[in-house]
């Protein structure tokens, strides 16, 4: 259906989609941009993967891209199969062009065998470079809450804001305070191979799909709950596009948690929160 729907809209050339990227999603020189993408979502003129060749060069030299990088399967599938996690090898499944991304030679990845970034640019390696420490792999320690430092801006390409994986930095910071427990109630150790060739141990939990996967509807709760300012769904000839302030963003969803109102359905919650560090072990 989305093939078909496609087919009938005018393909964009890549004047028109540089204009997109400056004028809709406001990406600048010096920007750090965190970008979620699907080339099935889009009708372009001419190869896909010159978009990161375009990002690229909206940034400059000054600038930083971010992209998802995660391994096949979900993240508790991917930690139940005893899979090494190989940062140098592990193709990226999140689109063709985190793939892009990750093989581009100035790329760095984040250590996380579920949940890694590629970044590429000038701080590329300081908001990947902790990674590794977070149980919660989107901690503040992440990449995904260290773009907060950096006034990141956050964009989709081809997709919606159901494909925003910044939102879990709130669950994330908040923890045991927060309404509901996203994740299985294990910590796994995750053997990994790092960029020296080594086998490390990272300790990560999982989230658990059955509580995240059908249940949420973000572009809903972003249309009702969070300024189009701070966050704004919106489609050019029939394609998805999204763009948000990481830090504005953040805040605005831990004011919401806070009086109880979050992304997940309130048939989650749990009156009484505990760490799942608190009280199981490590498989």
């Amino acid at each position: 259906m989305r093939s078909a729907r496609l087919s009938r809209v005018p393909a964009l050339d890549e004047n028109q989609f540089r204009a997109i990227l400056e004028k809709d999603l406001c990406i600048a020189q010096g920007d750090m941009v965190f970008v979620h993408s699907s080339t099935d979502g889009l009708r372009l003129q001419f190869p896909a993967a010159r978009m990161l060749t375009m990002l690229l060069n909206l940034v400059g030299s000054e600038g930083t891209l971010l992209f998802p990088s995660y391994p096949r399967l979900g993240s508790y599938e991917f930690l139940m199969s005893g899979e090494v996690f190989d940062v140098r090898k592990t193709p990226s499944y999140m689109g063709l062009i985190t793939e892009v991304a990750r093989r581009h030679k100035g790329a760095i990845r984040s250590f996380h065998p579920t949940k890694a970034v590629v970044a590429i640019g000038r701080y590329a390696k300081e908001v990947t470079a902790s990674h590794q420490l977070c149980h919660y792999p989107y901690d503040r320690e992440s990449p995904y809450g260290k773009i907060r430092d950096y006034g990141a801006k956050i964009v989709g390409i081809g997709v919606s804001t159901s494909r925003l994986s910044c939102v879990h930095c709130v669950e994330d910071e908040m923890k045991e305070d927060f309404p509901v427990c996203p994740y299985h109630d294990r910590l796994f150790a995750a053997k990994c191979i790092d960029y020296d060739g080594n086998t490390r141990i990272v300790k990560t939990f999982a989230h658990d799909m059955r509580k995240s996967n059908s249940r949420l509807n973000l572009p809903a709760f972003m249309k009702t709950h969070i300024s189009e300012d701070i966050c704004r769904d919106f489609e050019i000839h029939g394609m998805k596009f999204f763009k948000a302030d990481a830090c504005k963003l953040f805040t605005r969803m831990i004011e919401l948690a806070r009086t109880g109102i979050t992304i997940y359905p309130k048939c989650l919650y749990e009156k009484d929160r505990s760490s799942p560090m608190a009280h199981l072990g490590t498989v």
